[in-house]
């Protein structure tokens, strides 16, 4: 392969690796100036087989998508070109010049622990936006990180992309012999080495690589206790307590036992760092000045001020260990002399300490202490986060109200800045559960609602002359940490009720708990007709599935006047499975004769492609596309829309209700028509959420849905502040408030029917752009369809 021009264009000139079905290149780009060097890699198998070869053609083009998204973090190399050629298929990623970190970690080098905490951080940086993306890196080790020379930061590469499509292949072709463990012993976790591995196994592999820096020992050669099967290496490495246990916590054998997420980690770590007041950081190769860290950064769009000075010098230095070592120390005994400190928790209310042994679970959850949206970075809105951490509510506020000046779109400012208004005054308090760190926008819709209503009544007076105090609590969309959080949520006395969680999914995963625990929850945009199920102290501001489906079922009979219909869903998904099995039986039960459902098609199947299935529905006379998607497949659904282009009327339901369906598929979204829970056009509650959060297109029927829930819980505090008193009174058959559109009640179906929207392009001078819009009773929906 060596001087072989590939795609006329690439010219091998270094093998990087080969085995099994792939090969792995340096080449050069012959058609860019200077003749710049890449990685292509080069997936080769053998077989006849025209269904396999076309299910590979569909891997390879949904991998090589995922690798064009993963690309624009700037520590991960970028896709610059994929294609097939002589049916071979091949990869071109940027090539990073630098280093792996194995020559960082030889055999016998041991880093210090002011080394290793950078180490971590930025390899957490990059696993927090990689887990945003669904994607498990599944081979974390040295070799995979490769120090750029440019400015000393860690990039994370080879993604396992051949590896995942050849051992897809070698399955379906039945030579499960052939296949390839996409892990390397020693850093992969138990249930990865199994086959089955979730993002807390990526934490693990990084926390074998941060053990191997502190021992100078491959994990392999690291002893395991027989009964626990847990690791043991402190007694090989100098370590801070602090570091210790977050180490200890990333590498638990059992993936319940660890961090659930790379953000939780990141966030544990960020506190290692700022127990030290004051270290020694540099090298004798570097400067000789002494530099003082007197309190880290938390951008986490940008490295922390540790790591931007210690990668500022790579090479092991006798000098600096020894310096760590007493830095490490210091930072050890300043860790213990802390922890015999007294403690004032941030979920004070009228400086009353939650009881002791109650345990919370404080990283996933805060009124004020810490930022739990990492996406943005809003400096005024640190400095008062810092200032309520430290009691300082005053401060709190004047910044607080500085970054609200800044961002006025920032829902958790507005909450942070309400509670340091309320200071230690006594408060009445309750929390929202959201997916901060997973979908951002459905969570930031959510969270505007209940702080709407947060701000109304405390601007009020408050609920009877006791302000209102609001919990954020974070659980990544992921239901076993929603059951976390809901565990440490209902553990504390003080909290009176829970607006949450951010999906059908994780609410269903926490209703039990809250349920079991007495603890008022209302559900702002669940429809699962099982949640209702549960229990007594669970209710819903959102219609149900059944009301969703019958909206779409009577807008695909009497408006469409269409009766074949093909659905599209993720059978891994709660609100997913609902959702399709209430419309099929409303389709059932209309009394409409020749109503059909085609086919059901599974947006999660690995081999799921979307022109087939669209082109395959309009042979089969389908008549209508049903998507019913939850987020975890929205970039599939919208790739149906986009290989429909208006040639097949689409309906949808309300998860389908994001903005990056009009951002990403433009013109190609006309005409699709969503039934949502409620909409708020050309109503007071628009009005004043347009002049409090700056911009009309971000009230959302989530905003409302919530705010209706915040003011359920408001009405239930006014007759009687305790847990038992709010269940009471929103079960009272009477029980109703004025909500965002009508009125709020729990005893009966909510009079309001599901609205329909559809997206249409709006101009502003030269500016085109296509947003959702209601559904115009003028125009018909083939109107739009057929407009281009």
């Amino acid at each position: 392969m060596i001087g072989e021009l590939i795609g006329a264009r690439y010219k091998v000139i270094e093998v990087l690796g080969s085995g099994g079905f792939g090969h792995t290149y340096i080449a050069e780009d012959i058609q860019r100036p200077g003749n710049p060097r890449c990685v292509l890699k080069h997936l080769t198998f053998s077989s006849n087989d025209t269904a396999v070869f076309q299910q590979v053609r569909r891997l390879f083009q949904a991998e090589a998508e995922t690798l064009e998204r993963l690309g624009q973090h700037d520590q991960i190399p970028r896709l610059l070109a994929y294609f097939e050629e002589n049916h071979q298929f091949y990869l071109v990623q940027e090539f990073i010049e630098g280093h792996p970190l194995s020559t960082e970690l030889a055999k016998g080098i041991q880093l210090s622990e002011v080394e290793v905490v950078p180490l971590l951080e930025d390899v957490l940086n990059i696993l927090e936006y990689v887990h945003a993306q669904g994607v498990i890196h599944r081979d974390i080790k040295p070799a995979n990180l490769i120090r750029r020379r440019q400015d000393s930061k860690l990039v994370l590469i080879d993604f396992g992309a051949v590896k995942t499509i050849g051992n897809t292949v070698a399955e379906t072709m039945g030579e499960t012999s052939l296949s390839m463990p996409i892990y390397t012993t020693g850093y992969a976790a138990s249930e990865q080495c199994l086959g089955r591995p979730r993002f807390s196994s990526d934490l693990y592999s990084l926390g074998m690589v941060g053990i191997q820096a502190l021992t100078g020992s491959h994990p392999a050669q690291l002893p395991h206790d027989y009964g626990t099967s847990e690791l043991i290496w402190r007694d090989q490495a100098i370590s801070s307590d602090e570091l210790a246990a977050v180490l200890h916590k990333m590498t638990r054998f059992h993936f319940m036992e660890r961090f659930h997420s790379a953000s939780e980690a990141l966030q544990a770590l960020r506190k290692v760092i700022s127990t030290a007041p004051t270290l020694l950081t540099t090298s004798p190769e570097a400067t000789a000045t002494t530099t003082l860290i007197s309190e880290p950064t938390r951008d986490s769009e940008n490295s922390s001020q540790i790591t931007r000075m210690f990668t500022a010098s790579n090479k092991p230095s006798f000098a600096r260990v020894g310096l760590a070592i007493l830095g490490t120390l210091a930072i050890a005994v300043l860790g213990r002399s802390l922890s015999d400190a007294p403690n004032t928790l941030p979920w004070q209310v009228s400086r009353t300490l939650t009881p002791p042994g109650i345990s919370l679970e404080s990283d996933r959850i805060s009124t004020g202490s810490k930022q739990l949206n990492r996406w943005s970075s809003n400096p005024p809105k640190q400095q008062g986060i810092d200032h309520i951490a430290a009691g300082n509510y005053d401060k709190a506020v004047t910044a607080l109200e500085a970054a609200r000046a800044e961002n006025p779109s920032d829902p958790e400012t507005l909450i942070y800045l309400n509670n340091a208004r309320i200071g230690t005054s006594k408060a009445h308090l309750i929390a929202v559960a959201v997916p901060l760190s997973s979908t951002l926008d459905s969570a930031q819709e959510i969270l505007r609602g209940v702080a709407a209503a947060q701000n109304e009544i405390n601007q009020a007076g408050g609920i009877q002359g006791v302000s209102l105090k609001v919990a954020i609590a974070d659980d990544s969309n992921q239901r076993e940490v929603s059951q976390q959080v809901a565990e440490s949520l209902t553990k504390n006395p003080n909290l009176l009720g829970i607006i949450g969680h951010g999906t059908s999914d994780t609410s269903l995963a926490a209703a039990q708990v809250y349920q079991d625990q007495r603890l008022v929850m209302i559900a702002p945009v669940s429809s699962a007709m099982k949640l209702g199920e549960i229990g007594d102290h669970i209710f819903q501001t959102m219609p149900t599935d059944q009301q969703t489906a019958k909206a779409l079922k009577d807008y695909m009979v009497r408006v469409l006047q269409k009766r074949r219909v093909v659905v599209f869903y993720n059978s891994n998904s709660q609100y997913s499975q609902s959702l399709t099995k209430e419309f099929k039986a409303a389709l059932d039960y209309s009394g409409v004769a020749n109503l059909n459902v085609i086919e059901e098609v599974d947006l999660s199947r690995p081999d799921f492609d979307a022109e087939d299935s669209v082109n395959r529905a309009i042979a089969s006379k389908t008549e209508v596309l049903m998507l019913a998607p939850d987020n975890e497949v929205m970039d599939k659904a919208i790739r149906v829309i986009e290989s429909a282009n208006r040639r097949i009327p689409i309906l949808g339901g309300d998860s389908m209700f994001t903005a990056r369906v009009p951002k990403i598929a433009k013109d190609k979204a006309m005409g699709i028509v969503l039934a949502v829970p409620v909409d708020v056009t050309d109503t007071p509650f628009l009005q004043r959420g347009t002049k409090l959060w700056g911009q009309r297109d971000l009230i959302s029927w989530r905003t409302a849905l919530a705010y209706d829930a915040a003011q359920a819980l408001i009405k239930g505090l006014s007759q009687d502040p305790t847990r038992d008193g709010v269940y009471r009174a929103l079960s009272e058959p009477n029980f109703s408030v004025p909500g965002a559109k009508g009125m709020v009640s729990f005893q009966a179906k909510r009079n309001q029917l599901p609205s329909y929207i559809t997206v249409a392009p709006i101009t502003t001078g030269s500016n085109k752009r296509y947003l959702f819009t209601p559904l115009n009773p003028r125009f018909s929906n083939s109107t739009l369809l057929n407009k281009k």
